[in-house]
């Protein structure tokens, strides 16, 4: 994507899990270095987005939300 954008990215952000993966993080460094500074954040802050994103519809902030089976196949 960064060869249609018309601006230079702030940073290459990678995160999660692959994030803890010296080899991986070195391999997009290498592809992507040319875009600039790459942030490093390994973690796995999935599960609790998830439970924060459940929390807000009980507390009724957010409304959930109903995915028809099939769905991600087509997109």
């Amino acid at each position: 994507m960064a060869a249609t954008y018309p601006e230079k990215p702030d940073a290459v952000v990678i995160t999660g899990g692959l994030a803890r993966s010296g080899d991986f993080v070195k391999r997009v460094q290498e592809y992507t270095g040319f875009l600039g500074r790459h942030l490093i954040y390994p973690g796995e802050d999935e599960m609790e987005a998830l439970a924060a994103g459940a929390l807000r519809v009980l507390r009724g902030e957010s409304a959930p939300r109903t995915y028809p089976e099939g769905e991600a196949a087509k997109a």
